[in-house]
């Protein structure tokens, strides 16, 4: 199965990004805004800042996150989800789906399901997971496993981190338009006062299309 469509983008990426630390409610406030000059590739990619220097910065976790199927497309294209976080995939749609993953991240299959919500699955391993259907060859997406419980993804080219105690950190974005055989890396400091930085990406991508799905075929409502 294809997992993503691609179309070369003959161009370099350039991601500015910008910092800034604020005093709130007695602890540090990071608010971090990355524009992308990338045509809007990187929609909903995965901005992450990892704690350094053996801080113990913690964060309440949710209780599980929600991968759905509905009108035969994943929602949302991507996922992002800390380590041991269950997800569960509920579909909403009328037609059976058959999900899986081959992901060394986090292989597993639910087999053909409608009008229910299978167990859901926990994900104990860091990295990226790529979503397939049997059914519909179409349907893809992506649940990013993280690794810290301050991550964040890209909505109309802005990541914002509300609530980043004062440190150093390791900042890493993911989309799969990035191509590379890691994630771009930064490390800034936040220390509580008005701080402002800008973080350059220069790195290969390429634009990735989320296929539409085709009119329905007349034996998708069966019962499989």
């Amino acid at each position: 199965m294809t997992w993503y469509a691609r179309a070369t983008v003959g161009h370099r990426l350039l991601l500015a990004a910008l910092l800034c630390a604020l005093i709130f409610s007695g602890r540090a406030r990071a608010e971090f805004t990355v524009e992308v000059d990338s045509r809007g590739v990187l929609e909903g990619a995965v901005v992450v800042a990892r704690a350094l220097g053996g801080q113990q910065a913690e964060r309440p976790m949710p209780e599980k996150l929600a991968m759905t199927q509905i009108n035969r497309q994943f929602e949302p294209f991507i996922l992002a989800v800390p380590l041991n976080v269950p997800v569960e995939f509920p579909n909403r749609d009328s037609t059976a789906h058959h999900v899986y993953s081959f992901s060394p991240a986090g292989s597993f299959e639910l087999p053909l399901y409608k009008g229910e919500t299978p167990a859901p699955i926990t994900f104990t391993q860091t990295g990226v997971v790529p979503l397939g259907c049997n059914i519909h060859d179409w349907m893809i997406g992506y649940i990013y496993v993280v690794d810290s419980p301050f991550y964040t993804q890209l909505a109309n080219s802005a990541a914002r981190f509300d609530d980043l105690p004062g440190g150093d950190y390791e900042i890493s974005i993911w989309h799969p338009a990035l191509e590379g055989p890691a994630a771009p890396t930064w490390r800034i400091s936040v220390d509580g006062s008005s701080d402002r930085q800008t973080l350059t990406l220069d790195y290969p991508f390429v634009a990735v299309t989320r296929p539409e799905p085709p009119s329905e075929r007349f034996d998708e409502q069966r019962d499989y």
